[in-house]
């Protein structure tokens, strides 16, 4: 083992996972920004991803547990100025009776509330990250967004972020991409493992009008791999729904380590998926499969 090694946050991954691959791009990233510099890679096997500082402070404290510490302390809001969060939650207070009587206010509320939907995510001090990948679809970021126009990504990265009933900051890198909780809200369904949950057809109804069914998901997976698909793209195969990520060995920074992800540089292990269409708009990401292709 390499003295990098035996210093590095060592996180458990299923490499055959995509949520949990793009969950360590997502750490990544958020480790870069708090730390000023840190860099990831992965073991040959891809069932560990190492993290550590780029350069290390003797004062500082470079742990796991800090890193998580510092996601649970972080503001998470969206792109929404101050006034329209207000008007917001002005119109909300008010009847439904009140606000169809004039068409001033239910136009204003109906704006407001898709912008609440739809608006961009942002991660405040210590991180200052905005994710907006899932409105892009110039870059081609859209076609991972696997929530409806109905269900707000506002609400689904807030619970995530802070699930309730568990503790994030104590958990350890074996559990934090698998440990799970019992959460009456949808996750976002990068998780490959939530094929439970994969198909309204499956169980008969849809999950998503139901706030009392409690759902076994892995928030931790699901928020960090939605901060990781901001930065980090797996390689999409022509046209067709196939789409491939790869693993490399090397310590890299996040912008480094993007190019590498999507199989531009040197890799030693590349998986492929596909996106399960459970209806024009829900998706989920399915299990990957290991493929062959030339190293570069």
């Amino acid at each position: 083992m390499s003295t990098a090694q035996q210093t590095a946050i060592c996180i458990s991954v299923d490499p055959a996972n995509p949520g949990q691959f793009f969950a360590c791009c997502g750490l990544l990233e958020l480790a870069d920004r708090l730390w000023k510099g840190a860099e990831g890679w992965f073991e040959s096997e891809g069932r560990c991803f190492f993290l550590m500082p780029k350069q290390i402070n003797s004062s500082q404290d470079y742990t796991l547990s800090q890193l998580l510490t510092k996601v649970t302390q972080c503001e998470l809001t969206n792109t929404m100025t101050e006034a329209q969060h207000t008007s917001r939650e002005r119109l909300s207070e008010m009847s439904k009776k009140q606000i169809e009587s004039d068409p001033s206010l239910e136009a204003e509320k109906k704006a407001l509330d898709k912008l609440w939907r739809e608006a961009p995510i942002v991660l405040k001090a210590p991180f200052d990250f905005c994710v907006d990948w899932f409105a892009n679809e110039r870059t081609g970021g859209s076609i991972f967004k696997t929530w409806a126009g109905q269900q707000s990504v506002f609400d689904i990265s807030m619970n995530m972020k802070a699930p309730s009933g568990m503790d994030i900051c104590q958990l350890t890198p074996d559990e934090l991409l698998k440990k799970r909780v019992a959460n009456s809200f949808l996750p976002f369904n990068f998780d490959s493992d939530l094929g439970g949950i994969g198909s309204d057809l499956d169980v008969g109804f849809s999950f998503a009008p139901l706030k009392t069914i409690k759902i076994q998901s892995r928030p931790m997976l699901e928020f960090f791999a939605f901060i990781g698909l901001q930065r980090f793209r797996p390689l999409r195969i022509n046209s067709e729904n196939k789409y491939q990520y790869f693993f490399w060995t090397l310590p890299l920074l996040p912008d480094v380590a993007a190019i590498a992800a999507a199989g531009l540089l040197t890799y030693v292990r590349a998986y492929e998926f596909s996106l399960l269409y459970r209806t024009k708009y829900l998706k989920s990401f399915l299990p990957a499969t290991p493929i062959e292709r030339s190293k570069g």
